[in-house]
């Protein structure tokens, strides 16, 4: 879910940031919603950020490909690596209500009109299933979510860029494994939401990562105590990463690790909870895993390979 919700300070002036905590940065990605881009880019600019910017309904219609192009090429200009997060709010990908339906693939389409012209590494989108709502008539959902993802899975491969489906509500991998195996393509993959997981699934981190590793691009980085998706800083809650961390190193596998914390501040108890991790540090520093910023599976994603990302 897009993240930085409380804007704070704009400078990480004032802010004590360690060599360890800045070297963390550069392994990572950080969420943050296309209305607060404004207020931040000089800081995102001046300190090398990748940024996952999250778009919503409202952005989608009252913003121009022309602004936001812009926008990126200024980040790009320095270095900044890009992914994007569609809108969620109300869309439902295999509602039953074909209306719903309607109004979902509308806001997907804008999304990869845009995506079009930006060329991100990657994009984000929720399936928008609720089990609460969704259990009775699962199958006929799942027919209807195939029949909405499967044109923009074709756009994903045209462009070499990958979309992910993030878990939200849902209480196992399963949902996710039917919709991998349906549409099958090294455009169409997985975001695990480890903050979700652990606040609102029913199974197990470990059960999570041992299903959906070989669709696994994406990981969003937050905590909690398990009763609520707080979108803590990183450490302190008590979701396991040295599990999280050490499992990707032993898959040699490097999604892209983006953080969503809810503040400026978080972010910065995120990047200083990062980098006290032995786990962390040993899967972004490995040759098999590589570097989000230098090169190995993340730097594979790039702009430069964009044929080679899906």
């Amino acid at each position: 879910m897009s993240s930085l919700t409380e804007p704070a300070s704009e400078s990480m002036q004032g802010h004590e940031i360690s060599p360890a905590m800045r070297a963390a940065l550069g392994q990572v990605f950080l969420n943050m919603p296309w209305r607060y881009m404004g207020r931040y880019i000089d800081l995102i600019v001046e300190n090398g950020i990748n940024i996952e910017i999250g778009f919503g309904a409202d952005d989608l219609e009252s913003s121009s490909a022309g602004a936001v192009c812009a926008a990126i090429g200024r980040m790009r200009e320095k270095g900044t690596r890009i992914t994007l997060h569609g809108p969620f709010w109300d869309l439902c990908s295999g509602s039953i209500d074909p209306e719903v339906r309607r109004v979902t693939v509308s806001r997907l389409d804008s999304l990869f009109d845009l995506v079009e012209k930006i060329r991100p590494e990657q994009v984000v989108c929720h399936t928008g299933f609720d089990p609460r709502h969704h259990r009775g008539h699962r199958r006929e959902w799942i027919e209807n979510s195939l029949s909405t993802w499967a044109p923009f899975v074709r756009r994903a491969e045209i462009l070499g860029t990958p979309l992910v489906l993030e878990n939200v509500w849902e209480e196992d991998p399963e949902l996710h494994l039917e919709l991998f195996e349906g549409i099958q393509s090294p455009c169409f993959g997985f975001c695990l939401d480890i903050g979700h997981q652990h606040s609102f699934s029913r199974t197990t981190l470990d059960e999570w990562l041992s299903a959906t590793w070989p669709y696994l691009k994406e990981v969003h980085l937050h905590d909690n105590d398990g009763s609520f998706d707080t979108h803590s800083p990183v450490g302190s809650g008590t979701i396991d990463f040295d599990h999280l961390f050490y499992f990707l190193g032993e898959k040699k596998i490097s999604p892209v690790l983006t953080m969503e914390p809810h503040t400026v501040e978080h972010m910065y108890e995120t990047l200083a909870g990062l980098a006290a991790m032995a786990s962390f540090n040993e899967l972004v520093n490995s040759p098999t895993t590589g570097s989000v910023s230098k090169g190995g599976k993340h730097g594979d994603r790039g702009a430069e390979h964009c044929s080679n990302r899906c």
